[in-house]
């Protein structure tokens, strides 16, 4: 469960705080709406995104959370998937991975076939320097200055950010600041508070440590609780839910034909879909006869 708070804390952050979230790393795009995350390989199995949504100028974004190491295997597989999810609803997608990560240990490009490079937007919270800002936020409380929306996600993200032998003295300081505000908004609050707590219960060492920080944060809600309560599933209008509608061979050639559309290259095509060369052919004979 451990492993996994990172991942759905970042999932829940995502969720509950919108466009500010975009705007905490740097994107300055606001959500029309999040999408299904589900992505039908041509292999008959399921995977999905971490997060993806519909942004404001028709774009498609989807938002990876890597707790481990970025790696090849790491980049592959997002590149994979992003294509599949991207041919499959017909939009160009953004890739952009939250790294929890050291980011002298990570790669940060792949090289796809022979002459495709995959380079995500990598936001290291290592690099954001978290521990000064959340300086600034102790300075703003104490002088009885409002903190602002995207102080409230360094409050979560700083306890991350740090190693686990360095997060009691993190949340400590976190819970010191949340002690003296009580103007965040209800829900807000809630999210706050429960996955601050879910922290408390696992890095704080005494059982009485914990009973005097969980006087300031209360968990109303289980981390599980707060990840099913902010899952959204919608399904993309053009073209996605009548894809799914028909049979397993025609979604696939409908994958396919947006490929060829966005002017992919056939070997990559291939190494994607699995396609043989002989139908890949028959579908650009129909493609270009559309045209």
């Amino acid at each position: 469960m451990i492993d996994r708070l990172y991942d759905k804390t970042s999932k829940i952050l995502f969720s509950t705080y919108g466009d500010d979230f975009l705007k905490y790393f740097g994107e300055y795009k606001n959500i029309i709406r999040e999408l299904g995350t589900e992505v039908h390989t041509l292999y008959g199995s399921h995977r999905r995104l971490d997060r993806l949504a519909l942004v404001d100028d028709n774009t498609l974004q989807n938002w990876e959370f890597e707790v481990k190491d970025i790696n090849d295997d790491t980049l592959s597989r997002i590149w994979e998937y992003n294509n599949l999810k991207s041919a499959e609803i017909g939009a160009i997608m953004d890739s952009f991975i939250i790294s929890f990560a050291n980011p002298d240990s990570c790669k940060e490009t792949v090289e796809i076939g022979r002459s495709i490079v995959f380079a995500p937007m990598i936001k290291y919270l290592q690099k954001m320097g978290l521990p000064k800002k959340l300086n600034t936020i102790e300075e703003k409380v104490n002088d009885n200055k409002k903190i602002t929306v995207h102080d409230e996600l360094t409050l979560i993200f700083v306890t991350l950010s740090v190693k686990d032998s360095s997060k009691e003295k993190m949340l400590k300081r976190v819970c010191s600041v949340l002690k003296k505000i009580d103007y965040i908004a209800e829900y807000r609050r809630v999210v706050i508070d429960s996955l601050i707590s879910f922290q408390i219960e696992n890095f704080v060492k005494t059982k009485e440590e914990q009973d005097k920080l969980n006087e300031v944060v209360c968990m109303q809600m289980s981390v599980e609780e707060l990840f099913v309560q902010t899952e959204r599933e919608y399904v993309f209008d053009s073209g996605y839910d009548q894809g799914i509608k028909k049979g397993k061979g025609e979604r696939e050639d409908e994958i396919i034909m947006n490929m060829l559309e966005n002017s992919f290259d056939d070997e990559l095509i291939v190494k994607a879909t699995n396609c043989s060369r002989e139908h890949l052919q028959e579908l650009k004979t129909r493609y270009l006869a559309s045209k």
